[in-house]
């Protein structure tokens, strides 16, 4: 169990380094643009435009999702640190 909640720490560092890295800068501000140009055609794209609508949802799902991902990992490697912490506490 031990080295199960390491490795997901480790796992969460890792994503929190490759966040704050130029490269995971680049690709956060990337997906971020890339959902809100979508959003802003979303917006304007006539309603029988189905293909358009469901390729303008797709990126935006897309580039939520990356965001989503590399959080959740952040996130999940911090509980791990927690949970080691509190059993080397006992």
């Amino acid at each position: 169990m031990d080295q199960e909640l390491l490795a997901e720490a480790m796992i969460g560092k890792d994503a929190e380094d490759f966040i704050e890295s130029d490269i995971g800068r680049y690709i956060i501000g990337c997906a971020e643009q890339e959902a809100k140009e979508a959003m802003d055609q979303l917006k304007t794209v006539w309603p029988w435009r189905r293909r358009k609508i469901q390729e303008l949802q797709n990126k935006i799902y897309r580039a939520e999702s990356i965001q989503s991902w590399l959080a959740e990992l952040v996130v999940t490697g911090k509980q791990a640190l927690q949970q080691l912490d509190g059993e080397n506490d006992a």
